[in-house]
């Protein structure tokens, strides 16, 4: 097993860690609309943080020697369902044809500030 922590990301806010490599599996936490900082963007925009939290999960991806094509299932976390338009929208832009496995659901997520929350499970090819 190999715990995973990109450099062009903020240190996790938690104890976790931003991915985790099993054999074959990478288990990326869940991520968000933050820059490098950690700071939400696009702040009142789930597209803005959707685009940046699978810009993020691409980082944990690239760690492992993974690709987004590479990922099998998605589980997403809304703070609003009224947000879930903007969001698919800006899903289906970043992951283009390849359709892994999702569940959306509702939830409360850590900040005010933040409307998207991503967690993914990629395989090796």
């Amino acid at each position: 097993m190999r715990l995973l922590s990109p450099g062009d990301l903020a240190p996790p806010a938690a104890t976790f860690s931003h991915g985790v490599l099993a054999g074959d599996l990478l288990f990326v936490s869940g991520q968000c609309g933050v820059d490098e900082q950690g700071k939400a963007v696009g702040l009142g925009d789930a597209a803005a943080q959707t685009r940046k939290a699978v810009e993020n999960i691409e980082s944990v991806l690239r760690e492992g020697g993974f690709e987004l094509t590479d990922v099998v299932s998605v589980t997403t976390f809304l703070a609003s369902l009224d947000d879930f338009d903007d969001y698919d929208r800006a899903y289906a832009e970043a992951f283009g044809s390849h359709r892994p496995a999702r569940a959306t659901v509702r939830a409360d997520i850590n900040s005010p500030d933040l409307l998207v929350e991503i967690q993914a499970i990629a395989k090796r090819s």
